[in-house]
């Protein structure tokens, strides 16, 4: 009966949603004004003897019959296509540009434009199974009718904010270029399908509308908060190896100079290229390297309820991430999904850019295990010289994984993502309120 139910509200949703966008893009501000004075004059005018008010509906209901005629054939001739930058922000604008083309021999002119979303209609298996956010915390009514659930998976797909843009004059067979903007809503890839082309009726009450097809989609990178200075100074580590070793690839260490081959060198330090010129052995001096090398421990299990801490938990990650990569020290970011995930970002490896680019698809997880993560973790103690650790929970098994970085001297400052109801963990350890962020950050910024 759950089931039947669930359908049946899904089916139903989904129709109005269609609907919306039909009538959203349909009727102008006028034409909507328009609707309401048609409902408005029938209801008063049903007695036809005491009030001449069905006169006026009359007259509305002619001019709508006339302005959905005159909008009834859609003026096509128009194409467009886009040209998206690598990146979005989430919460930051984003320009682009959109170029028009009129492939016909008239001139075209009037024309608005709008972008499609590719998806922008949620599952049945989302919107059955997927919870929003602080559900359990609603009324009984609005928990069966699910339309704060569904509200709250159409803008995660949409996942941004556009509006419409005007078309300029466009002359036969040429084009035109449209600065328009969209702001991100949330990290992730924003998947675009195509546009709308809108043109208003004589009358200026409806629009013809038709679509075309142009996907594409766009990186949107997890929102970044101004943080402050942490007290993870840490010790230059040796790394045999150095960073070809830390990041698996290889094991060379750094070079240093060219000299004359000694016996007992290996064959694999020869170099090639000198031994061609001048027909001596030559081999490169290489040493290992001392850098200091810094953790970032994402723990991606979201208590129910916890959306928007763990994409609060996403974005201190991202903020930190950005401001610790430098050309003189490594960072590591572990976090687990299904597995655990390991990558290590520094000078000769990955860039910040693309440790935001894995912060922007990462997802929530379910198990509350976290013995994967600790154990990955604890196999590079001897190289670590700090960790930032983000948690939406805190239990027993992190309280002890964080005493064990501490008891092996590794400098740590973990933060604790939750409400302002939850127990503050006190020292070392900052509680992070997702309604005021800024403030829990300042804190660990403190110097004791």
């Amino acid at each position: 009966m759950e089931k039947r139910s669930t359908t049946f509200l899904y089916q139903a949703y989904a129709r109005f949603a269609r609907f919306g966008f039909w009538r959203k893009n349909k009727f102008s501000m006028a034409g909507n004004f328009l609707i309401y004075a048609l409902i408005l004059t029938a209801c008063l005018g049903l007695d036809t003897f005491r009030s001449t008010v069905y006169q006026l509906f009359s007259l509305l209901l002619s001019v709508f019959a006339v302005s959905a005629a005159l909008s009834f054939k859609p003026p096509k001739g128009l194409w467009a296509k886009r040209i998206l930058p690598e990146y979005g922000t989430a919460g930051t604008l984003v320009s682009y540009t959109i170029l028009v083309e009129n492939k016909t021999g008239r001139l075209k002119k009037g024309f608005e434009i709008r972008e499609r979303f590719s998806n922008a209609t949620p599952s049945l298996e989302a919107f059955a199974n997927t919870r929003e956010p602080h559900e359990h915390l609603r009324n009984p009514w609005d928990r069966k009718l699910k339309v704060h659930r569904w509200n709250w998976l159409t803008q995660q797909k949409q996942n941004a904010v556009l509006a419409r843009s005007q078309v300029p004059v466009v002359p036969p067979a040429s084009q035109v270029s449209i600065q328009t903007e969209l702001t991100p809503l949330n990290r992730g890839y924003i998947y675009l399908k195509g546009f709308t082309f809108l043109k208003k009726e004589p009358l200026g009450f409806m629009r013809a509308f038709y679509h075309t097809t142009c996907e594409a989609r766009l990186l949107v990178l997890p929102r970044r908060y101004r943080v402050p200075e942490l007290n993870l100074p840490g010790s230059r580590k040796h790394h045999t190896g150095g960073i070809a070793l830390t990041s698996k690839v290889g094991n060379s260490d750094e070079f240093i100079s060219l000299r004359e081959y000694r016996p007992g060198d290996p064959m694999r330090l020869i170099h090639w290229k000198s031994l061609a010129k001048t027909g001596k052995l030559i081999i490169r001096e290489n040493r290992d390297e001392h850098f200091v090398r810094h953790a970032l421990i994402l723990d991606t299990h979201a208590p129910e309820g916890a959306t928007q801490a763990f994409e609060v938990a996403v974005s201190i990650a991202a903020s930190y991430a950005a401001n610790l990569v430098s050309g003189e020290s490594l960072l590591d970011l572990f976090f687990a999904g299904n597995r655990v995930y390991h990558y290590a970002s520094g000078r000769g490896l990955l860039g910040n850019t693309k440790f935001l680019e894995i912060l922007a698809l990462i997802q929530s997880t379910t198990d509350k295990d976290f013995a994967q993560v600790s154990r990955a973790v604890l196999k590079y103690k001897r190289l670590l010289s700090g960790c930032i650790l983000i948690f939406t929970c805190l239990d027993n098994e992190r309280l002890d994984f964080l005493n064990n970085l501490r008891a092996n001297g590794i400098t740590t400052t973990a933060f604790l993502v939750a409400g302002e109801h939850e127990p503050a963990p006190g020292s070392p350890v900052y509680l992070i309120d997702p309604n005021n962020i800024e403030a829990g950050l300042s804190k660990a910024g403190q110097r004791p």
